[in-house]
């Protein structure tokens, strides 16, 4: 007797294993971003096989790859029989997010994950060929040790041609396994929305680089060559400047607040925090991001090595930030321990305000919408025009 078919469906065992996953996969909702919708992943995990689900296994996030890489496969050969730019625009969108996703977690083969990379950035150029998005591509010097180039995109909101004057300008920094064209640029268009320009960049050991080039000790030495660009940037108000990093990259915004405070009207921390947790307590795979991202591409650091790492980067509470300061956090976070980041809050005082969410762990990605508006709000205020004075209040 012939199978009766049924819908694409994740079984009950395997949404159990990757449930905590779902919210990161769906993310925001975005109007230029590359995202996925739930059939994307029905189709992608239908018949995952459930004896070894595993998610510290390299054998679960090869099996995870080739079928969020099939996906993506599915979306090109839709656009490819697309008759119109708009559809292929759309579809190249869910191509870039499938290929994203694929490699997000997988720290195995450096060599496929930058492919895979390389395939998302494809992807969503391609997306670009349909839509009023304003973005131009540039590149700076790092500085430094071996002076790696920084890749970078300034992203102007739709009306920026009919708005008279430079506009304010956010800055948005990369987590440890984001991509730019992914959560970066989700990020980055609530600001858009509000009329806000934004800045996505690519440090070492970030974006097209990640498990290339390791990410250095003090990743605000990039920012601070990016500031010094934005100063030279006719269509941005330097003087109303601000920035966003989300998980490492709120980890970089807190070091931003202390050591570059100065070139930002106010600084957003979404889920970073003053320290890792101790990286022997870390889950394995967690393990793996962090030794891949901050070696270059290595995950057989001893455990001395990638905990000597995270003790430099540490941020010393001693020093004081010296802008406005927004934390949004979840209590639940196993990756930058909430009381760190309160001992933190209270030794800067007043310029510093935490948000946090008791049922929220990292990045809080059950209520990531709404924490965005808040923050997207917040900032805002503080980078109105000279003509209308600032918000200083605190947020309830």
């Amino acid at each position: 007797m012939a199978t009766r078919p049924r819908p694409a469906r994740v079984s009950p065992a395997v949404f159990a294993a990757a449930g905590y996953f779902l919210p990161r996969l769906l993310f925001l909702h975005t109007r230029w971003a590359p995202q996925v919708h739930f059939g994307d992943i029905a189709w992608a995990l239908d018949g995952f096989p459930e004896d070894d689900l595993d998610l510290g296994s390299a054998r679960f996030w090869a099996e995870w790859r080739r079928r969020w890489v099939s996906r993506g496969e599915h979306h090109l050969a839709v656009a490819t029989g697309s008759t119109t730019v708009a559809g292929q625009a759309r579809a190249h969108r869910a191509a870039a997010a499938c290929f994203h996703w694929a490699e997000f977690m997988d720290f195995d083969d450096a060599a496929a994950k930058a492919a895979l990379r390389r395939r998302v950035r494809d992807a969503f150029e391609r997306s670009l060929e349909c839509g009023d998005l304003d973005i131009t591509q540039r590149e700076v010097a790092a500085g430094g040790p071996g002076s790696a180039v920084v890749r970078y995109w300034l992203l102007r909101p739709p009306a920026a041609a009919s708005t008279p004057g430079p506009l304010p300008c956010v800055v948005v920094c990369n987590g440890l396994d984001s991509v730019t064209e992914v959560e970066p640029l989700s990020l980055a268009e609530a600001f858009l929305e509000r009329g806000i320009a934004a800045v996505l960049f690519e440090g070492p050991g970030q974006g097209l680089q990640v498990g290339q080039t390791p990410l250095p000790a003090d990743p605000e030495r990039v920012v601070a060559r990016l500031v010094t660009e934005l100063h030279g940037e006719p269509g941005v108000d330097a003087g109303r400047l601000a920035f966003l990093g989300v998980s490492f990259g709120g980890h970089i915004a807190l070091r931003v607040a202390q050591r570059l405070g100065g070139a930002f009207r106010c600084v957003v921390n979404l889920s970073g925090g003053p320290r890792m947790a101790p990286y022997a307590g870390l889950p394995r795979r967690l393990k793996d991001d962090f030794s891949f991202v901050l070696s270059g591409g290595r995950t057989d650091l001893s455990p001395a090595a990638v905990q000597e790492l995270f003790d430099r980067l540490e941020v010393d509470g001693r020093d004081p930030a010296t802008t406005d300061v927004l934390s949004v956090h979840g209590a639940l976070d196993d990756i930058f321990p909430l009381v760190d980041l309160q001992r933190l809050h209270a030794a800067w005082g007043d310029r510093a305000q935490l948000l946090v969410h008791e049922r929220e762990a990292h990045v809080c990605l059950n209520q990531l919408d709404s924490c965005l508006l808040t923050a997207a709000d917040w900032v805002s205020q503080r980078l109105a025009p000279p003509t209308s004075a600032p918000s200083t209040g605190r947020i309830s």
